[in-house]
């Protein structure tokens, strides 16, 4: 096998050759080190393997996306972190940046930035340090990579102005980003925090505003709405609770479409996620102390795989659940027009998560790390489903905690098709935020990703026009607040 600087090398002639930039604009260096996979004890050949498979899909993707916009380029940036910057057409200078980017998926290639770049805002799309990395998040230093795409918008492209954008998980990045560039790392550590940042979060460049595109309340409240509480004892010889087991028919799984639970069972069960989540947490925080301490085997980090861990939300399950927004909102109908009124989602149920939540890939979300898993994927409660019984700030990945420290200007859109069944988590994020000037929208027939949904009720046809109205809408948005 190619070192891994070679495959980059690869890369970034592969580059070239499908975009036909200069290899003085690619801004390419090869000289990173690897040392956040050293930190965490991982291989460095899986790794590299991540680091060429999201590049090489950043770079096939993006190039069929550069053939209506000026090409964008590649950026590298410290920590092994990257990005690819879009441009206006016809070189037209932009005062507003829009940044794009989430804790571990590939968001090179994202809808957002070729969609900004036509409505006049340079654009970047930037991978973490972590890139396809679940295992190695440690999510307090997120904010480094964050800062390193603001002060690129600002000092190299020249914007006056930054737009925060956060789709999905990404919402969650830039509203923990602001929160600490607001009042620094005083809002990441003290006491309760399950994990602590550090001083090197001081002094980040603040942002202009934030948009929110099917951004959910945090990683560790989806992975609390989504363990299976049913899987119990011993994390490598796993059992199963029949009572507790949401996807056993006398529960009121269905396997062929909407299951419908009781409300006894929801009760229980939602309680049950919370204990099982506290009961990890002490596990982790145990093991974490003897790593520390220098008394375990490891001396940086040890595994954590954990079995039932995902694929287990009910809400994705039982459509009565969380159907409908708490009070009318405003919804971005496929016509252009905007109506106001108590609107429900219309994703279908996900009968599927019973094969998945068996699997590893999914089911264990590939395996943690003690670390990973008290960084980025815990919290504390008492009741899964009540943010009253949630711990809301015992983590750092929580976007309604860190909304309750930001004061710029908020955009929290849903989409009404979102896979994960968002729609009234997005709504809270929009209702709990600090900020006075603050905005919430509904785009009608809108899967995550901001396409028009294939397998809903509707055929996609109805849905249409979901990517150009969502996206003049939140590009309105910003004219009428930076321009």
């Amino acid at each position: 096998m190619r070192p891994v600087w070679s495959n980059l090398g690869m890369l970034r002639r592969q580059w070239v050759a499908r975009t036909g930039l200069t290899q003085p604009s690619l801004r390419l260096s090869l000289k990173q080190p690897r040392m956040e996979i050293k930190k965490r004890g991982r291989s460095k050949m899986s790794h590299s393997k991540a680091l060429m498979v999201a590049g090489a899909a950043a770079i096939s993707l993006i190039s069929a996306l550069a053939q209506a916009q000026n090409a964008p380029q590649f950026v590298q940036f410290p920590a092994n972190a990257m990005g690819a910057v879009y441009k206006p057409a016809g070189g037209a200078e932009a005062r507003i940046g829009v940044l794009v980017m989430h804790r571990e998926a590939n968001y090179m290639p994202n809808i957002a930035c070729p969609e900004f770049a036509k409505r006049g805002f340079v654009a970047l799309c930037m991978n973490s340090r972590f890139v396809n990395n679940e295992s190695v998040v440690d999510w307090e230093q997120i904010p480094l990579d964050v800062a390193a795409g603001v002060k690129y918008l600002k000092e190299t492209q020249k914007v006056q102005k930054v737009v925060l954008y956060g789709n999905s998980g990404g919402g969650v990045t830039m509203s923990f980003y602001q929160a600490v560039a607001e009042n620094g790392p005083s809002v990441c550590k003290g006491p309760g925090k399950l994990m602590q940042c550090g001083d090197n979060l001081a002094n980040l460049p603040k942002a202009d505003a934030i948009i929110l595109s099917d951004g959910h309340p945090g990683n560790p409240i989806l992975r609390l709405r989504s363990i299976n509480p049913s899987v119990t004892g011993d994390i490598n010889n796993p059992v199963v609770t029949r009572e507790l087991d949401p996807y056993a028919p006398e529960n009121g799984y269905n396997s062929k479409g909407p299951s419908t639970y009781s409300e006894a069972f929801k009760a229980k069960y939602f309680a049950a996620q919370a204990k099982r989540m506290n009961e990890l947490i002490d596990i982790a925080q145990k093991r974490l102390a003897s790593i520390t301490s220098g008394t375990d085997f490891y001396s940086d980090d040890a595994p954590f795989s954990i079995p039932g861990f995902d694929a287990a939300r009910l809400q994705s399950l039982d459509l009565s659940i969380r159907r409908t927004t708490i009070q009318p909102e405003k919804l971005l109908k496929n016509d252009g027009t905007v109506s106001m009124e108590i609107i429900p989602s219309i994703a279908p149920p996900r009968p599927e998560l019973a094969h998945m939540g068996r699997t590893f890939k999914e089911g264990s979300r590939n395996g943690l790390t003690v670390r990973s898993f008290l960084s980025s994927n815990a919290i504390r409660a008492t009741h899964s489903m009540d943010e009253a019984a949630i711990d809301l700030c015992s983590s750092n990945n929580s976007t309604i905690c860190m909304l309750q420290h930001t004061s710029v200007p908020l955009l929290a859109a849903a989409m009404q098709a979102s896979f994960q069944n968002l729609i009234v988590e997005i709504e809270m994020n929009y209702i709990r935020a600090a900020t006075k000037d603050k905005d919430f929208i509904v785009v009608e027939g809108a899967t995550t990703g901001v396409t028009p949904c294939t397998n809903c009720a509707q055929p996609a046809s109805a849905y249409s026009n979901v990517t150009k109205n969502f996206f003049d809408y939140a590009s309105g948005w910003i004219n009428k607040r930076l321009q």
